[in-house]
């Protein structure tokens, strides 16, 4: 034998915790499903609307309306280095021509 008591105890540990992550999950895989959605973004709009939190549906609605695409590419789409952290490269440089634009009006009171 080539694995120790030990080795093969804390192994088995391990499956028993897997199995148990598995069992909990395994119910979430067919929820979806259960209440006839097509996907997990559907999901998660009716465990929202489930919370009866009526300014989260109202976002989720309207984004799903307007980016209907975008919608479905997300998914694909690795999630965020820093969760709850988005960059915006285009309000970056309106962002730019804003400070000058305050910047040129503060100079003008000053002077």
């Amino acid at each position: 034998m080539s694995i120790t008591y030990r080795e093969a105890k804390r192994i088995l540990e391990k499956q028993e915790e897997a199995r148990d992550v598995i069992n909990s999950y395994r119910g979430m895989e067919t929820l979806g499903k259960r209440l006839q959605l097509r996907n997990n973004k559907e999901l998660i709009l009716k465990l929202f609307e489930i919370e009866k939190d009526d300014s989260i549906i109202e976002v989720f609605t309207h984004l799903k309306a307007m980016y209907d695409e975008q919608w479905g590419d997300a998914e694909a789409t690795a999630p965020p280095l820093v969760p709850g952290e988005v960059e915006d490269v285009v309000a970056s440089e309106s962002q730019e021509e804003e400070l000058e634009k305050s910047k040129a009006s503060a100079v003008a009171e000053v002077g």
